[in-house]
């Protein structure tokens, strides 16, 4: 038996089609896309308004396809095409966070100078940083604080270590060509 990529519709109950593979290796509900064009009359009406990318459980009959049938992908190229055309329709985009910045402050003293604010002792380090790969869409800055105190014969002395921390999104382009061979991969193998 064999299993094509196909594009199709939810049911007019909002289910997936029964005709898709079972194959736990097999893949559905992959790159959505709208199935009605803007400002044109609907082809399809809810929740038959948006095409999946799935593997189909046997051939397509030659004399009618299913409900939810939209068509079939015969080539890792067409694949590739596929999913680079819902890519452009979505604004496919990877986001990767990470850690750009990070300086700590400590603080010390005795009970006496947290109270008075003075006698603190506060030392901060140089801020480390790091780079990232990609554009920079935001950044954001988080603070922590941890606490000791220490009692010594009756008299305390509090240390607060303050760490800032700069995190960084990213945007780099999506890679289409690395997903089709990883879907056409899939469909190598359950059909294999």
């Amino acid at each position: 038996m064999a299993y094509p990529l196909i594009k199709y519709t939810l049911t007019i109950h909002g289910r997936q089609p029964e005709w898709l593979c079972t194959d736990s290796r097999a893949f559905k509900g992959q790159h959505s896309v709208s199935a009605n064009k803007a400002g044109k009359l609907p082809r399809f009406g809810a929740p038959q308004d948006t095409i999946f990318l799935g593997m189909g459980c046997g051939d397509v009959d030659s004399d009618g396809t299913p409900d939810g049938y939209v068509g079939s992908i015969a080539s890792k190229a067409d694949l590739q095409t596929y999913i680079t055309t819902v890519g452009a329709a979505n604004s496919y985009r990877v986001l990767t966070d990470a850690v750009t910045g990070v300086q700590t402050s400590i603080i010390t003293g005795t009970d006496d100078a947290w109270f008075t604010g003075v006698g603190l002792s506060t030392t901060t380090t140089d801020k480390v940083t790091f780079s990232g790969t990609g554009n920079v869409v935001e950044v954001n800055t988080a603070t922590s604080t941890s606490r000791t105190i220490v009692t010594t014969d009756g008299a305390e002395s509090r240390t607060d270590t303050i760490t800032t921390t700069d995190t960084t999104t990213f945007e780099t382009a999506y890679d289409y060509a690395a997903e089709a061979t990883r879907l056409w991969d899939i469909y190598e193998a359950v059909n294999s």
